[in-house]
């Protein structure tokens, strides 16, 4: 009996020691890429036992204000760094950004909703309020109920500009519309699984977010609709066949942002993420890698 006790001891304090010597890497930011980072963090995990990568959301501008503070080690975004951001990261020590993925943008309806498709217009117009019932786009007819994400969120930040404002059909037609704001109507959710509750739970709302979160995490749970940028367009379904192929036409670039300077932790991550073997396991969680060529995305400062 207290060679048994001895022998559990043992391995309890062998556990204690591993627990305590793991060095923790601190991911935070950008909803969309949640679920990918997990994953890439569990997988550098099977190959580096004594590091412990956790991962949270709160969205992209919330990842990198935290990085700025040193709260954490890594931010991830799902848009491109704005200028004062970049001014305000290179005053706390030398910044590296770093695309990691492509990702599309899905628009989410309950399962139940008729509708199965929308152009770009269509959908301006909808998360405007302009367009307020369904059968206004081929639906039942019903109240539009929209959901949209915080002002923290890239996924928002792209999609206000580029959908709502109109800046994917030209110049001319991102002038005319760069005054367009979301419905005074809109649930505003501050994360991806708070938008996929509401939407699940109320059968006429539509909302948006990241394609690998909409057709892997939410799969069964919500209907992602084809998207053409005009009428005369293909209807296009998200995928990341479609992305790739440069067919479906609403993607962007995803990033890690991090600062050089805290030695070999980091620096053995972003090697892991970029590799062969990083950058497969990004396709193995509904994402894109970072290797695809010529995807119509937009890098550009938001101004």
């Amino acid at each position: 009996m207290k060679n048994l006790s001895l022998l559990f001891y043992i391995l309890i304090t062998i556990n204690f020691v591993a627990c305590k010597d793991k060095q923790t890497l601190k991911v935070a930011g950008s909803e969309t890429m949640n679920s990918m980072m997990r994953y890439l963090g569990a997988e550098y995990e099977k190959v580096n036992s004594n590091v412990r990568v956790t991962v949270e959301g709160g969205g992209s501008e919330s990842g990198i204000d935290r990085l700025r503070k040193g709260e954490i080690d890594m931010a991830v975004s799902s848009r491109d760094l704005n200028q004062a951001e970049f001014d305000d990261l290179r005053k706390t020590g030398n910044l590296e950004k770093v695309r990691l993925a492509y990702d599309g943008v899905a628009l989410v309806v309950n399962p139940k909703n008729s509708v199965s498709k929308l152009d770009l217009i269509q959908t301006s117009d909808i998360f405007s309020g302009k367009i307020k019932n369904w059968k206004e786009v081929g639906g039942a007819d019903a109240p539009i109920s929209i959901v949209i994400r915080n002002d923290k969120s890239g996924t928002q930040d792209y999609f206000q500009n580029h959908i709502l404002r109109r800046k994917d059909l030209g110049l001319n037609e991102f002038n005319e519309y760069k005054a367009n704001v979301f419905s005074k109507d809109a649930k505003i959710v501050k994360d991806n699984s708070e938008m996929s509750k509401f939407i699940q739970e109320n059968s006429n709302s539509i909302g948006y977010m990241g394609m690998g979160t909409a057709i892997v995490e939410n799969k069964d749970k919500l209907k992602a609709l084809d998207y053409a940028r005009t009428k005369k367009d293909p209807y296009v379904s998200p995928s990341v066949r479609n992305v790739y192929d440069r067919k479906y036409k609403l993607a962007r670039e995803l990033f890690i942002i991090y600062k050089t300077d805290q030695g070999d932790k980091i620096d053995a991550f972003v090697t892991f993420l970029t590799s062969e073997q990083g950058q497969v396991a990004v396709l193995q969680s509904g994402y894109l890698r970072a290797s695809l060529p010529e995807v119509e995305v937009s890098a550009e400062p938001v101004k």
